[in-house]
């Protein structure tokens, strides 16, 4: 299903059937006062005045239109509808109804919808295409890119299996002698060995060298793991320490409020 909306004398008819080739004969124009709608045509022109036929005879039309969709009766049809939301707010009852009603319809209309166009002076502008969206990331905790990462800070690529054999099959290429001087800065200054880099990518010591968690299928824990519970006592902590801040400034407050005035 396509929505298309814009103000009255926009283009919003001659934009749909330009841009997805139709004539006038795969268009059913709403009349007003009638209840009836085609769900046969490809398009359905005119939809404001079908939700004002739906108010005069005592119906909601957002839950009227609703129940078509789930029906599917819209399915892979292009509802053009007139935004009558514009302008000052009119003095009759049944007018005031009119304007919410197809305020309330368009937003139903709209989250079924796989697109939604706003036409004005012609120009169309995209408002939702469920076709050209990419699926959302995985949220995480930031942990997994952590531990995914190899000693250089970078995810390891796929394994080429057919350049690793033939680099295997070739002669090992000779490699001129590098000198200590020559050699990247590390820690200790100029000719030092470049520094360890942590699963962070940052330089530095690895933070898990030094601890002896023992084996993982004896019942010891890896580093990811050790990593992952100190991480999660951290968070905890700060959260401790922000309630404690937050009630000790309560506490200063109330003392304020209650010293007499001096």
């Amino acid at each position: 299903m396509i929505l298309i909306i814009g103000g009255a004398f926009q283009g919003k008819l001659d934009y749909a059937k330009e841009e997805y080739g139709l004539t006038d004969s795969d268009v059913f124009t709403c009349e007003e006062g009638s209840t009836a709608v085609g769900f046969d045509e490809k398009i359905v022109d005119h939809f404001e005045r079908y939700i004002y036929a739906l108010i005069k005879a005592g119906q909601v039309p957002e839950k009227a239109v609703g129940m078509q969709i789930r029906a599917g009766r819209y399915k892979g049809r292009i509802i053009i509808c007139d935004d009558i939301s514009q302008g000052v707010v009119p003095m009759d009852k049944t007018e005031r109804a009119w304007r919410e009603g197809v305020g309330r319809t368009m937003v139903r209309v709209a989250k079924q919808a796989d697109k939604v166009v706003r036409v004005f002076c012609g120009i169309p502008v995209v408002l939702k295409d469920e076709a050209a969206e990419e699926a959302p990331a995985p949220k995480t905790d930031g942990l997994e890119a952590v531990f995914a990462s190899e000693a250089n800070g970078a995810v390891k690529p796929a394994e080429d299996t057919e350049s690793k054999t033939s680099a295997a099959s070739a002669e090992p290429e000779a490699k001129p002698a590098v000198k200590d001087a020559d050699k990247p800065h590390g820690i200790g200054g100029r000719g030092q060995a470049p520094a360890p880099r942590t699963p962070f990518g940052m330089p530095g010591a690895n933070p898990f060298e030094h601890y002896d968690f023992g084996n993982a299928e004896e019942g010891g824990l890896t580093p990811e793991e050790q990593f992952r519970i100190n991480f999660e006592k951290m968070k905890a902590e700060r959260k401790a320490a922000k309630e404690k801040a937050a009630k000790e400034a309560a506490l200063k407050e109330a003392a304020k409020k209650e010293e007499p005035d001096k």
